[in-house]
């Protein structure tokens, strides 16, 4: 049963499942489910925990022993599985669908817990198994577009009045960190004494946390926000990203482009390959905003600069600019839309 993170409390209202399965993109919200979670079954008897996290070499079987052993001391157990990975393996995937189609017991839960999990591996036996007999919670990644209404939410839960302008101006400055998000409005809250959030009072008290990788500086890129791309490039070099990874993320898009507005110049329809390219949600409108924006020849342009740049990066071309970093911006805003010389 799929159960959305924000109304993961009140299902614990119902009872302690014997198997709940946690996972997705933003750690925070999967920690914080987790610990409502943990005090629930605290308050209903789980009063031993056992923790387990799957490395190379995990011996699987500790998941039906520790499910099987009583302590003398408690009725009820605990059980948390963390697969980092999110890919258990296939001893792994088989031990989790024999759990998953065991008799459940009364007297142990067991949580498993894991990062983001590609849509390819949801679609796998032990994925599905798993699913089907767990109470199960994804928590994806809160985009910026979301970002102010998350915050406007969290505020208002804590009993907080804020000025309008209060979550869109915090959500500029933690965008990328919802930890740091998380951190900035309890500050704001001892801050505030029981009086309103202020602007003023945003303004004086927080930092810039926001976290960046250069995945959100290519969809910068693809919406056409010169403005955006510039200070999330800004804040990678400052973070000494790697500029590799940067031109990688880059040229991957690029070529994907390129294969879509030639599929467009023969009369075909490139939204219809969307899938087929890996282009699924929020992306195909990003997509979509920069196939109207560049033509075929752009595309080919902008793709034989990366393959310069990358030449440049490894010393074999001479740099024209300053610097690699400038070189990255003067591309990604030529594919935003903004002509460099």
């Amino acid at each position: 049963m799929r159960v959305s993170h924000n109304s993961f409390g009140n299902s614990l209202n119902q009872g302690i499942a014997p198997i709940y399965f946690l996972f997705g993109s933003e750690i925070l919200l999967v920690e914080e489910t987790l610990d409502l979670l943990r005090q629930q079954a605290r308050n209903q008897g789980f009063a031993e925990r056992l923790r387990y996290s799957v490395e190379a070499g995990f011996d699987w079987n500790q998941l039906f022993v520790g499910g099987q052993s009583m302590s003398l001391f408690a009725e009820k157990k605990l059980i948390e599985l963390r697969i980092p990975t999110g890919k258990p393996g296939d001893a792994g995937g088989k031990a989790l669908a024999e759990y998953a189609a065991a008799a459940p017991s009364e007297d142990t839960t067991l949580v498993v817990i894991a990062g983001p999990i590609e849509k390819r591996t949801q679609n796998t036996k032990w994925f599905k198994a798993l699913e089907s007999a767990a109470v199960t919670t994804e928590c994806p990644a809160i985009s910026a577009d979301q970002l102010p209404g998350w915050i406007g939410h969290r505020l208002r839960a804590k009993g907080l009045q804020f000025d309008p302008d209060v979550p869109a101006r915090l959500a500029h400055d933690v965008e990328g960190n919802l930890l740091a998000a998380s951190q900035e409005i309890n500050l704001l809250a001892l801050l505030a004494k029981n009086e309103s959030i202020s602007m003023e009072l945003v303004e004086s008290s927080i930092a810039d946390h926001a976290r960046f990788n250069a995945f959100a500086f290519v969809d910068a890129c693809l919406a056409g926000s010169p403005a955006r791309l510039v200070r999330v490039l800004q804040s990678l070099k400052l973070e000494q990203s790697e500029p590799i990874l940067i031109l990688w993320s880059l040229t991957r898009e690029t070529r994907s482009l390129c294969q879509l507005a030639a599929i467009r110049e023969q009369g075909g329809n490139p939204q219809s390959q969307f899938k087929r390219y890996g282009i699924w949600g929020n992306r195909a409108g990003l997509v979509s905003s920069a196939l109207r924006r560049l033509s075929l020849v752009q595309c080919q342009n902008l793709l034989r600069r990366l393959a310069l740049a990358d030449l440049q990066l490894k010393g074999r071309a001479t740099l024209k600019r300053k610097d690699i970093w400038e070189e990255i911006e003067s591309i990604g805003l030529g594919m935003s839309g903004v002509r460099i010389p």
